[in-house]
């Protein structure tokens, strides 16, 4: 009935939509924002989360995303947004590691020349203070600020717009890194290989555990300098079953 009086006459497509097989069309949003009467700035919102989900490019996605953080009543729909506000920049993650080893009050310009590439005086001192509201940092009885936890994940599962925006940003960063590194400061490799459905499980699972044993040595270290190391499996074709379709 309800895909009837929006125009859509096959039964399959709101089932389909639901289940996410489907994506929602800017006009079918339109219509179905008619048929449930909703206000004009719910309407907008709506059309922000299709255009969001139709979007080509994580860039495109960002505009979407970002502009329904606008929606404040609209919050409660967008989980961790102060994990946003952390993820969506490289340098702040890179900022808290500083604090980690290094006696820092307020002293932007040496922040500043430390960081590569290079971020802006105003740029370190809203991280500083973001770090300072998400409780990432504080200051000590000497007023140095001090990481308030030794390490912190997004956890192995974690997912969204926070997330991607963050990975974007640290595959840019290596791109960079390439050329503006000296071969004995900075470590590239690749890896082309066949594998099944269970080899990645059982390589994911040796990432996982790898990465631990890194995390376990920066713990013991005593740090002179801040690194950036990730990780990256994923395909290069789809998948092919012997005496089946692709």
């Amino acid at each position: 009935m309800i895909a009837q009086k929006v125009g859509y006459k096959a039964q399959s497509y709101l089932p389909s939509l639901i289940a996410g097989k489907i994506n929602m069309s800017l006009a079918m949003c339109l219509r179905f924002s008619s048929m449930m009467k909703l206000p004009k700035k719910a309407c907008d919102y709506f059309q922000c989360m299709i255009l969001f989900c139709n979007a080509a490019s994580h860039e495109e996605k960002q505009i979407h995303f970002d502009k329904m953080r606008t929606f404040k009543e609209a919050a409660v729909h967008i989980l961790s947004s102060e994990q946003y506000r952390f993820y969506e920049k490289w340098y702040h993650s890179a900022i808290r590691a500083l604090v980690e080893f290094i006696p820092i009050r307020d002293d932007f310009e040496m922040i500043a020349g430390l960081l590569v590439p290079s971020v802006n005086i105003t740029d370190i001192r809203d991280s500083l203070q973001l770090l300072e509201e998400l409780k990432m940092i504080q200051r000590d009885s000497d007023g140095f600020l001090r990481p308030v936890d030794a390490v912190i994940s997004s956890g192995y599962d974690a997912t969204g717009m926070a997330i991607n925006t963050f990975l974007f940003n640290s595959l840019r960063l290596a791109e960079n890194a390439l050329g503006r590194f000296k071969i004995g400061e900075r470590t590239f490799s690749c890896l082309t290989m066949g594998i099944s459905a269970n080899g990645y499980l059982e390589i994911l699972q040796e990432l996982r555990e790898f990465r631990r044993k890194v995390m376990n040595i920066a713990n013991k270290d005593t740090a002179d300098r801040i690194y950036q190391f990730g990780f990256q499996l994923f395909p290069l074709s789809h998948q092919y079953r012997k005496g089946g379709k692709q």
